[in-house]
């Protein structure tokens, strides 16, 4: 993370979450929006791009309440909150879909519980 301190990180975590979140921009009162790979540089004021600063930046801005997703040229930035709400699979349909991708998993439940019985 070479020339990034923990302060400016947390104040382009603070400025992306109070201030660019909140602002209204294209329609919206407030909300989600994305960010580019240069203007995260430009935030951050480094050249390059690091795997670790990205991190870096991911982690002090969850523990405020913003995710910051890294699609390589883009950055989605969503609040926590609403992220909680997106729909969860039942138990039983994701099950299904797992054994279905890998069901050679599902053949090492079965040897488990055969070693049980050999006992």
């Amino acid at each position: 993370m070479t020339g990034v301190t923990p302060e400016r990180l947390g104040k382009v975590a603070h400025m992306l979450w109070a201030q660019v979140y909140e602002e209204k921009f294209r329609g919206k009162d407030r909300g989600r929006f994305v960010l580019t790979r240069e203007q995260i540089k430009a935030a951050l004021n480094v050249q390059r791009l690091h795997g670790s600063t990205i991190q870096a930046l991911q982690d002090v801005a969850l523990r405020r309440g913003l995710v910051i997703i890294d699609l390589d040229d883009l950055f989605p930035c969503i609040e926590t909150n609403v992220v909680r709400q997106y729909r969860r699979p039942p138990t039983d349909i994701f099950t299904r879909f797992l054994r279905e991708t890998f069901p050679e998993d599902l053949e090492d439940e079965v040897s488990d519980e055969n070693s049980d019985d050999e006992e």
